[in-house]
């Protein structure tokens, strides 16, 4: 089985959901006959340093607003980032799973950074969703940007053991390296996504986003790496860019690791670790 991808590095507009709404519109009319999952960065409906702004671009899962990306998603499953409104008013930095024209599945992120990340935890709430759903074509693994730093979010992953793992984010640049021009940040999220390819034996989809907010600049650099650790595609840093690749879904019958892991000393590791957290 083959899926074709669509990894969509945009530039969005920081509270402005009626331009990044155009800009989603847009992107799924160019993607909706060549792809059939596209894949936009954290936050894409409304910008990342949100901080006060986050209570005034909340959305809540019914809203209208959504309903040109509802209507895309007949034939094209659709991954976007946006504030939601949640239950008793809270807010959540969630990604929304659309597919077959309703909303499939939302994700949480659960490990917020500081205020000057995407608003923060003096802003939003934490999720507690684990992040794994079954698509029609394999199971299909959610982390929203820092969470992937944390080792509580990712091991449900081998358990639950998903085809693909999603990553959105609003990567920042930070600590840029003199020889390649390349911020460490981001060299740092490379080698990151390559690791987890090759322990869950996963295609891990990286989608980050461009521009700046409030001199902070996002280097994009959205890329695909199959199981072996391998780079199949990558968006140049910096620069908005919309790519497309055809992943080969065959390749999990034979996964180049074991995943043989003893389950009841697994299920023990991760009680413990809650109880620390």
């Amino acid at each position: 089985m083959k899926l074709r991808v669509h990894l969509a590095q945009f530039y969005p507009k920081l509270g402005n959901i009626e331009y990044n709404m155009e800009k989603h519109i847009e992107i799924s009319g160019r993607a909706k006959d060549k792809a059939d999952l596209l894949i936009f960065p954290e936050l894409s409906l409304t910008g990342s340093n949100l901080m006060d702004l986050v209570s005034e671009v909340a959305l809540e899962k019914n809203s209208k607003i959504l309903n040109p990306l509802l209507e895309f998603s007949s034939n094209l499953d659709i991954i976007f980032g946006l504030v939601e409104l949640g239950e008793n008013n809270l807010f959540y930095d969630s990604a929304f799973y659309c597919s077959k024209s309703s909303l499939k599945y939302v994700h949480r992120k659960s490990f917020l950074s500081s205020p000057r990340r995407s608003g923060g935890k003096d802003y939003f709430s934490s999720g507690n969703n684990t992040g794994v759903l079954n698509a029609d074509w394999g199971k299909l693994g959610f982390i929203i940007s820092d969470d992937a730093l944390n080792p509580v979010s990712v091991l449900p992953f081998i358990q639950k053991n998903p085809d693909i793992i999603i990553i959105i984010d609003n990567g920042l640049s930070f600590g840029f390296s003199s020889d390649t021009g390349i911020p460490k940040s981001a060299l740092m999220w490379k080698n990151l996504i390559s690791l987890y390819a090759q322990i869950f034996c996963s295609y891990v989809i990286y989608v980050n986003r461009v521009g700046f907010e409030d001199g902070l600049n996002f280097f994009g650099g959205s890329s695909i790496v199959d199981p072996y650790g391998e780079t199949i595609i990558s968006c140049p840093y910096f620069e908005e860019s919309s790519l497309d690749v055809e992943l080969d879904l065959q390749i999990f019958k034979s996964r180049p690791f074991n995943l043989s892991f003893n389950r009841e000393r697994l299920e023990s590791i991760l009680r413990n670790l809650k109880d620390e957290i």
